[in-house]
């Protein structure tokens, strides 16, 4: 494997700079969002699985933040400004959000149009620019995040 790439696995974020590219695999109504700063060529990846947390469980066990849009980017985006990237320099890439389930063909607000709504809030609120999206339909899809140009490649699987 080549020791320069960075694997994201689902509930989970990793922070990187150039020549490190970040890859994930298996996004289906999953999020998978790219943060980076041009200037400093640094990025981070998170690859998010529901829109917002339900509830906190009762027998004391730890819900993953990295599982939800609401309590995930927050914590990505704090691990960015520990590293020294201006949040106001951030932009963002967006991937997934599909609807998979043919079970619930008809229902207009799915999964992944409720995780794609989520983030799409969630940025606009906190001042970080979308700069592009390849979101929506009905099929699988992967990426790699060259943090040397700032090029998300994604892939797709019928």
């Amino acid at each position: 494997m080549d020791s320069n790439k960075i694997v994201v696995k689902i509930s989970d974020f990793a922070i990187g700079h150039d020549p490190q590219v970040l890859t994930t695999q298996g996004i289906g109504s999953c999020i998978a969002i790219c943060l980076y700063e041009k200037e400093k060529k640094i990025g981070a990846l998170a690859h998010i699985m529901l829109p917002q947390t339900v509830r906190i469980p009762s027998d004391g066990t730890q819900t993953n933040p990295l599982r939800f849009v609401n309590s995930a980017l927050p914590v990505v985006i704090s691990e960015l400004e520990k590293v020294g990237v201006d949040k106001e320099k951030v932009s963002a890439k967006i991937i997934g959000g599909a609807h998979m389930f043919k079970m619930l063909d008809g229902i207009e607000d799915d999964l992944g149009s409720k995780n794609l709504k989520a983030t799409e809030e969630f940025l606009t609120t906190n001042g970080i620019k979308i700069d592009s999206e390849d979101v929506g339909g009905n099929v699988g899809r992967s990426l790699e995040f060259d943090l040397a140009s700032g090029v998300v490649k994604v892939m797709t699987k019928m």
